[in-house]
């Protein structure tokens, strides 16, 4: 079997010393170094994070399989903060309500994919990191692929974004429903504490990153809603998982902002 055929189940359930062999035959076929297999635990749930090295890059494995993405908005029940905290939104910037009618064109629908396993950098870079010789000094979506291509790298589709980001959990954030006190930004445990498959994701808005789709920037809003003061469910919205902005990737290519927006590298398992 290929390792990009292992599934999320089929990684959970090795032994430990067959986790170990099995990382360890991953970073042979990808000429990585291997760190780390070690257990995890996030919201609740326990795991296993295996960590590699290559090109001055950090990788966690994310398995892949039948996964589950998007976010049924008719799940999800508010707290009566949230409901508060939406009602002043509607006040003052005149957000389409009922709250599950805005979530509802806020956030990708529920959907099924299947992705293969890969290996996912733990922290975005900025795409002016990647230049190199080759870069032809243009700045737009396809330059940027280009100098991941030449790495053999890539970023991720949007659905392996939200699996990268969620890990299956079907829940708006991908640590639960509710959001803390403060504003999402700084220093939060909640966002800034490597997930389910070990990588520092969605913990930023104003770090949305790129996908493969030149139209869907993921992980927060550039930071609009934030610095616009739209107060706390506007402001945490946009690092719910399956969060897109519909205008966003036009202010990016538009404002000339293609080398400082972030995007997360992925290295193929053959």
């Amino acid at each position: 079997m290929s390792h990009a055929d292992l599934t999320v189940d089929a990684w959970l359930a090795l032994s430990a010393d067959a986790a170990e062999r099995t990382a360890a035959a991953i970073a042979r076929d990808v000429d990585a170094e291997l760190l780390s297999v070690a257990a995890c635990s996030y919201a609740g749930r326990a795991g296993r994070v295996a960590l590699f090295e290559r090109d001055g890059f950090r990788f966690a494995l994310v398995p892949g399989g039948t996964v589950h993405v998007g976010h049924d908005p008719d799940r999800f029940v508010p707290t009566r903060r949230q409901l508060d905290d939406f009602a002043e939104a509607v006040d003052l910037y005149s957000v389409p309500a009922p709250i599950h009618r805005f979530l509802a064109e806020a956030l990708s629908p529920p959907r099924r994919a299947e992705r293969p396993a890969r290996l996912v950098a733990v922290r975005s870079v900025d795409a002016d990191t990647l230049l190199t010789a080759e870069h032809d000094g243009t700045d737009d979506h396809d330059s940027v692929m280009a100098r991941l291509a030449w790495r053999g790298l890539r970023p991720p589709t949007p659905d392996e974004w939200e699996h990268d980001c969620g890990a299956g959990a079907t829940t708006l954030f991908r640590w639960g429903d509710e959001y803390p006190d403060g504003e999402p930004y700084g220093d939060v445990p909640l966002i800034q504490q490597p997930n389910f498959f070990g990588l520092v994701i969605g913990d930023d808005p104003y770090r949305a990153e790129f996908t493969t789709d030149p139209s869907v920037l993921c992980g927060g809003d550039g930071g609009s809603a934030l610095c616009g003061g739209s107060g706390a469910f506007l402001s945490w919205v946009t690092l719910a998982t399956a969060y897109r902005d519909a205008t966003l990737a036009e202010v990016v290519y538009d404002g000339s902002l293609v080398g400082e927006t972030p995007l997360r590298p992925v290295l193929p398992l053959p």
